[in-house]
């Protein structure tokens, strides 16, 4: 694979970690089998069982019975940053990488930056905005179908929310979380209301509802930073945790290192705003299972008077690698991972446009291990009723904006430093690495 300047910069950092992961996740060349049968090769962080590869190779195998894959899980835990740094040292050392998937925007921009990703659109034969809900162009050329849709919601433990005598919402405001946060507080704080994780987009709460202009830039590329929404989500986060006391202290998401989905099936948090990923979690696995009825509540607007209920998709990005000789047939297996065959996983939902999403919800929480527990119905209508928004195309510097942002926040809500000092650096760092960015 032919990487660019940028890239190879980025893998001779790197190399301090090849003896550490040399022997992690190597993969065999993509070739022709004896069989005259095509081989290739598929990278991603999932493991088996995860994926369902099993189940998802069988449906494959059915339609495609001329092309092998080679499935290259290159993390035991199916953690994306150790899958990452792998998946860049495999791609320096020229690793035969055919399909290749990542699973957020700033990854994606940054990779096709470098030189990973191939182009698709001489491989595109069907009309794209009739199949797809997303489009990933960058600079007008296509690098990515998307996978699974996630659109991000709130789960709550509805048996707290029947002692406290509170409805399941299906329209509400973050005023009106905060007040059923605080009511979901044991009075001890033996749990707490909600449970806010350490990611980034876990600050930027009452952006991630607008359908435009709701991350650090605009979509021209110019600062966003202007938007009071950005204080707002800020000062949410801080009264939640200082001033209501609903939240379960940062430092300790921190310190602890807490897992959110622990966090909230586990019972210490009667409420989470997560993605949807976590449909499977909540209908019960071998590993753990709620032992609660979970309900879902749409994403909360910022005012009472908005007419559409807004939220945040994330996507699986599966793309070509930029060296395969074997781009047909890679094309193929995406085309097909993306329509059917994420049907045939069970385990999300699909950004195919003629996917049925109410029969597939049905699915995946009837494959669980308790999907009793799980009001079926306020995860349908919270689907249909979440409409997407509008992201800015990603760019290779976002991940370093963000970085940057958050560790201004991070000052805030551990109260080093107070809202007006935190917003007034983040806008002057915003700027600057627009600025230090510029062609």
């Amino acid at each position: 694979m032919k990487l660019n300047l940028k890239w190879k910069s980025m893998i001779i950092m790197s190399c301090c970690l090849l003896l550490v992961l040399a022997g992690c996740g190597q993969a065999k060349e993509s070739a022709t089998t004896a069989d005259g049968k095509t081989k290739i090769t598929f990278y991603t962080w999932y493991t088996k069982d995860q994926f369902h590869w099993d189940d998802v190779y069988a449906a494959w195998q059915k339609k495609n019975p001329n092309i092998e894959v080679e499935y290259v899980g290159l993390s035991e835990k199916s953690d994306t940053d150790e899958y990452i740094k792998k998946l860049d040292l495999a791609a320096g050392s020229g690793d035969p990488i055919d399909v290749v998937m990542v699973n957020n925007a700033n990854t994606y921009a940054q990779r096709v930056d470098m030189g990973m990703f191939a182009p698709l659109d001489d491989l595109i034969d069907f009309k794209y905005e009739d199949e797809y809900l997303a489009d990933f162009a960058v600079d007008g050329k296509r690098y990515a179908l998307p996978g699974k849709r996630a659109i991000t919601y709130v789960l709550l433990n509805k048996d707290r929310l029947d002692k406290a005598g509170l409805k399941v919402p299906t329209d509400w405001t973050w005023d009106e979380f905060r007040e059923y946060a605080k009511k979901l507080t044991a009075p001890d704080h033996s749990y707490y209301g909600v449970y806010f994780h350490t990611w980034a987009s876990q600050t930027l709460l009452e952006l991630l509802n607008q359908p435009e202009n709701n991350s650090y830039l605009k979509a021209d590329g110019t600062s966003n930073m202007d938007d009071p929404n950005f204080r707002a989500s800020f000062e949410l986060r801080y009264q939640a945790e200082h001033e209501d006391h609903s939240a379960v202290p940062y430092s300790d998401a921190i310190s602890q290192k807490l897992n959110y989905r622990d966090q909230f099936l586990g019972g210490s948090a009667s409420m989470l705003v997560m993605g949807s990923w976590m449909n499977s979690n909540i209908a019960g696995s071998k590993e753990s299972a709620p032992d609660f009825k979970v309900a879902v509540a749409p994403y909360p607007k910022n005012n009472a008077d908005t007419k559409e209920i807004y939220s945040s998709n994330d996507y699986d990005y599966y793309g070509i690698g930029a060296g395969s000789d074997k781009q047909d047939a890679s094309m193929q297996f995406i085309r097909w991972m993306t329509t059917e065959g994420i049907q045939a996983q069970g385990t999300d939902i699909s950004s195919w446009q003629k996917a049925d999403v109410s029969k597939a919800l049905e699915s995946i929480i009837n494959n669980g291990t308790h999907p009793e527990n799980v009001d079926l119905d306020s995860l349908i209508y919270t689907f249909k009723v979440s409409k997407g928004i509008n992201k800015a195309p990603a760019v290779p510097y976002l991940s370093e904006i963000e970085q940057e942002v958050n560790a201004e926040f991070e000052k805030y809500i551990l109260q080093k430093q107070d809202i007006d000092t935190t917003i007034t650096n983040a806008k002057a760092i915003v700027q600057q690495i627009i600025d230090a960015n510029k062609s």
